[in-house]
């Protein structure tokens, strides 16, 4: 009988180690490869939202706009997922 509990026990401190790197695959994470390498999308996604936030600054500074703009820093990281979203979604096909 001490056996069938240690073997559990033993089972019952594996399982959690199973948990952890069944999502290290790539077919249940989704992925983009960029020059050869596979990199997670929501990197992907959360650069061009900063990229896409820091071109809406400069659009709108030389519009003359960005100073009647209310809280730029949540204006433009707004306008940045928002461009960013929408082309996660075109291109990555999700």
């Amino acid at each position: 009988m001490r056996d069938v509990w240690s073997g559990l026990r033993r089972l019952g401190r594996l399982l959690p180690a199973l948990g952890a790197i069944a999502g290290c695959s790539t077919s249940s994470a989704p992925a983009v490869i960029l020059f050869g390498a596979y990199f997670p999308d929501w990197l992907v996604f959360a650069i061009l939202t900063i990229v896409i936030a820091i071109v809406a600054r400069i659009v709108f500074g030389l519009a003359g706009l960005a100073q009647s703009v209310p809280f730029p820093l949540f204006t433009f990281v707004a306008i940045g997922i928002l461009v960013a979203g929408a082309f996660d979604l075109l291109w990555l096909d999700r």
